[in-house]
């Protein structure tokens, strides 16, 4: 059976339990084929498990997931066929080199000899590996690892790839040119889930951004509609230098600042996130005067994309917590 109509990747009420811990809680997503689909959110939002889970790397808790139309459980080896996938728990064999590992994983995968020589060297020109393909994986730099690994997992032409954190540790120009090279994939009809919490990168590249926070999807759709969506917040930045921590203080009771605010002050710049306000800058100004501060400057804007997912997902503390759960 190959890809259906329904979708590349369809999961229903997907959820991973790590004993107390819900890593991924109840997940409706349905990725189409040709689509480059984004994972957003921060360490321990549960991106990884999710990846982990449609590679059949690790089984669900319950729920269900197909890949391609085979299902995780109970068709593993034939979404392992037609699957890549770039993450942390992912290796090569670093005392191969580049081009040794990607013959054995042609034998894995049980290409034909001539096919895998054609495909291989494609791969060596694609990444610009020429020079570097006799080398051993161990003595490679992060960035050219990663490359690496990326290699190996289109060795098979899947049809769907799964990117986790792929361009962290890669240089500027890298990680441009992984972009470029994953729209052109997506556009031959292979399926990419990207996975990052860089909050600018999805915004980039991805048809559909689906935001992660705390193992559940918090809001999904295509970047143009998340930031129309960003137009229910307000923002306002003050230019007001040395805050003392109980000005701060005084500030946050005034303003009651709860998961609805998102406040930060780097001095001499404060900004302040909250629910749509249009009288927001008017509040804030107010409260300052009254704890005694000075104001050189206040603006209002619109906020980022990145802005938007703090108080979505109740702020900058509540994404602290969910990231140190997550890691004990």
């Amino acid at each position: 059976m190959d890809c259906t109509s329904e979708g590349a990747v369809i999961t229903k009420d997907l959820t991973k339990n790590f004993g107390r811990l819900k890593a991924v809680d109840r997940l409706n997503l349905t990725v189409q084929e040709g689509e480059l689909f984004g994972l957003l959110g921060p360490n321990g939002a549960g991106k990884t498990t999710i990846v982990r889970m449609l590679c059949t790397l690790i089984e669900p808790t319950s729920g269900s997931a197909s890949v391609v139309g085979y299902d995780v459980r109970e068709a593993a080896a034939e979404v392992r066929r037609r699957t890549g996938v770039v993450s942390e728990g992912v290796s090569l064999y670093k005392d191969l080199t580049i081009e040794e590992n990607l013959k054995l994983l042609s034998r894995l995968y049980e290409i034909q000899r001539r096919q895998a020589e054609t495909r291989i060297n494609e791969l060596l020109e694609m990444f610009d590996f020429r020079e570097k393909a006799q080398r051993k994986v161990g003595a490679l730099s992060s960035g050219w690892t990663k490359k690496a690994m990326i290699c190996a997992a289109l060795i098979h032409r899947p049809s769907v790839l799964f990117l986790d954190e792929v361009t962290s540790g890669l240089d500027p120009q890298s990680a441009f040119a992984l972009r470029e090279f994953t729209r052109k994939l997506c556009s031959q009809g292979v399926t990419v889930i990207w996975t990052t919490h860089y909050m600018g990168e999805p915004d980039k590249i991805c048809d559909r951004i689906g935001i992660i926070f705390d193992g559940r999807l918090i809001k999904i759709g295509p970047p143009d509609e998340l930031k129309h969506s960003v137009s229910e917040l307000s923002i306002v930045e003050v230019d007001t230098p040395n805050l003392s921590r109980e000005q701060l203080q005084k500030l946050k009771e005034r303003l009651n600042v709860s998961r609805d605010h998102e406040l930060k002050y780097d001095t001499p710049k404060l900004s302040i996130i909250s629910k749509r306000d249009d009288n927001l800058a008017q509040e804030v100004a107010a409260a300052l005067v009254e704890v005694g501060a000075k104001i050189r400057s206040i603006n209002s804007k619109i906020p980022s994309l990145e802005e938007a997912f703090i108080i979505l997902t109740g702020g900058r503390e509540e994404i602290g917590r969910v990231s140190e759960v997550s890691q004990e």
